[in-house]
């Protein structure tokens, strides 16, 4: 138990706790001694200075209304409780409050009740400037003391306010009780708030005291958490900061060197990344230009006249293929460098979407519409236009014998909407779905989809894509591939 009891004597947070909780504990003893003290005392001062707040009325009234001193009267014993009482110099009491049956008597003027005022024995006496007399007197009688504000009226009228002191003690005394309570009270939920403070308050200075040990020796992992936008999160921030900077400057060269091995690192990949490149536009330049020679060697051979048009007519395929290659290697390169600027304007995309479906899907494919009447969005137009061009051509390129196309435009109800392009077929591998959209990228036929080639056209749409700000991706279905593109909807 003693051991305990050190070890929590040890400990920061308790012995905050004690110290704040006997700040509080002095303040509710001081304030219980100065209540048992000098609360009667209090109690006294206010009666003195109600006695002759009271008195104001009366002694200016005109005591032949009977009226108007009844209800004087009445008004202060409603609001003071103090007894009061109006007497001729003789002695005769001509009102007073001394049971209601009395005031009715006082206010009918009734001649058969006649009454003495009783004098009190004086114990203290002052006598105050105004000729008034304020005084602590006892009754022989009945040996109750009272509080008493004597006053005149005109020169033959007394005015007498009366307190018991018996009333003042009472109310000093409950009022000392209900004091003594609430202190008690909230003296313990005070010692339960310093409880919870003096931990809150310790927890991060101990916490720091063991991150700035750590960093004496050379330890720099541990971080202070902050909680707070207080001093005490502050510092915890200051010695964040510390921290990491230590850390930095003693690990300087090990990053230099990991920051080299990455730049090699990257050189490698951009190096095997423009050797593909160079190969796969070879690889599709190869075949036209391939085409082209045969043919036109067909023609210096001077082949005969029937054939010299299907000559000339396949080197010009050839050639508006090579030409369309070279300019969409062109595009893809001003798309990825930023240099095509964006032309917003609001649009309808299902319009959009139903004119494109119609210049790429003719003959028999079999294409399904899920597209509103209206679907207002705000982007480039030519460039959306782009984007649905490459996914049908991929869609139609893909599509298996037989299946269909469905293309679909949906409002996400949160400022943007999506539009997919399916066709039925085989699937592509999941860990080769980042890949297709790099350019002529080339998928395992017996694995992936029956062409196994994804050109330029899926590249270009990433790339105005990411000029928009917006989303694009794939993803497999039951019975083939989903192509999806997110667009901000027109506000107009």
């Amino acid at each position: 138990m003693t051991n305990s009891f050190v070890n929590l004597k040890n400990k920061f947070w308790f012995r905050l706790f004690l110290k704040i909780g006997l700040i509080f504990l002095v303040f509710v003893l001081l304030l219980t001694l100065c209540n048992t003290v000098f609360l009667k005392s209090y109690y006294e001062y206010v009666n003195e200075s109600d006695l002759k707040t009271a008195s104001y009325d009366l002694k200016n009234v005109d005591v032949n209304s009977k009226n108007d001193v009844v209800d004087i009267i009445t008004a202060i014993e409603e609001e003071y409780g103090f007894e009061t009482e109006v007497y001729l110099n003789s002695g005769k009491t001509i009102y007073s409050s001394s049971g209601g049956q009395l005031m009715d008597y006082f206010l009918q003027g009734n001649d058969k009740l006649f009454m003495n005022h009783r004098p009190l024995k004086s114990i203290e006496s002052k006598t105050l400037s105004d000729g008034s007399v304020l005084e602590r007197a006892v009754d022989v009688v009945t040996e109750n003391k009272y509080l008493v504000y004597r006053f005149s009226i005109s020169n033959s009228f007394i005015g007498e306010l009366r307190v018991q002191m018996a009333q003042i003690e009472n109310s000093a005394r409950i009022a000392n009780k209900f004091i003594s309570i609430i202190a008690a009270i909230f003296l313990f939920i005070s010692l339960l708030w310093v409880f919870a403070f003096s931990k809150k308050i310790s927890e991060p200075i101990s916490r720091m005291n063991e991150i700035t040990g750590n960093m004496a020796a050379l330890d720099f992992t541990k971080k202070l958490s902050v909680e707070s936008n207080d001093e005490i999160g502050q510092l915890a921030v200051s010695i964040n900061n510390l921290s990491e900077k230590l850390d930095n400057t003693l690990q300087d060269l090990n990053e230099s060197n990991a920051k080299l091995r990455s730049e090699i690192e990257l050189e490698h990949q951009l190096d095997k990344m423009r050797k593909g490149f160079v190969a796969n536009v070879s690889h599709e330049l190869k075949t036209p230009i391939s085409i082209i020679q045969g043919y036109a060697e067909g023609l210096k051979a001077d082949i005969n006249t029937a054939s010299k048009e299907k000559y000339i007519d396949v080197i010009v395929d050839e050639s508006k293929r090579m030409n369309r290659l070279v300019l969409s290697i062109l595009n893809l390169s001003k798309y990825e460098s930023g240099q095509i600027p964006l032309s917003y304007s609001s649009f309808n995309i299902s319009e959009l979407i139903k004119v494109r479906a119609e210049r790429i899907f003719i003959g028999d494919l079999k294409v399904v519409f899920d597209v509103p009447d209206e679907l207002m969005v705000y982007a480039d137009i030519d460039q959306i236009d782009q984007v649905l061009k490459g996914y049908m051509e991929n869609a139609k390129s893909h599509i298996n014998e037989g299946g269909e196309i469905k293309i679909s435009a949906t409002d996400n109800q949160n400022g943007k909407c999506t539009v997919t392009v399916y066709n039925s077929g085989s699937r592509i591998e999941t860990e080769q779905m980042p890949e297709i959209w790099q350019s002529f990228y080339r998928g395992d036929k017996s694995h992936n989809r029956e062409s196994g080639r994804f050109g330029l056209g899926l590249s270009i749409v990433s790339a105005i894509m990411k000029m928009h700000g917006e989303s694009c991706g794939v993803y497999n279905t039951e019975n083939g591939v989903c192509f999806w593109a997110t667009l901000k909807k027109s506000t107009k």
